[in-house]
């Protein structure tokens, strides 16, 4: 396999002229992609407390009124969380008044305060 790699001469290396660095074995005069693919930036939208709202009671699987861990998890991962677990157990420890592991109605208003703090975005 290394003899694929080494096969790459010094006259392909200078196929490069915008002086970003390639990996040995790749070839250089190889269209990257760009990203977004189609080279426009997308405006980021912060959310509303209603939309926070709505997706907490979208995840309420169970409709029991009350937001479970795993149920936490998955709302933060819809929102884009980069750990989904990390949050939901830290949003937990923030709303979760009576220390029951679980959001309940008089909670939820504390929950929503936490997550707009985060600064989600739609994009």
């Amino acid at each position: 396999m290394m003899h694929i790699f080494s096969s790459i001469t010094s006259t392909q290396n200078s196929n490069l002229d915008d002086g970003a660095f390639v990996p040995k074995g790749i070839d250089k005069a190889c269209p990257r992609a760009t990203w977004p693919a189609t080279g426009k930036k997308r405006a980021s939208v912060p959310i509303t407390e209603e939309q926070v709202r709505g997706i907490f009671h979208r995840y309420d699987t169970n409709r029991d009124g009350l937001l479970s861990k795993q149920e936490l998890k998955n709302a933060f991962s819809s929102l884009g969380s980069r750990m989904p677990g990390v949050r939901a157990w830290l949003a937990l420890q923030h709303a979760d008044v009576n220390g029951d592991g679980y959001i309940n109605e008089a909670e939820f208003d504390k929950l929503v305060k936490y997550t707009l703090k985060r600064g989600y975005k739609f994009n």
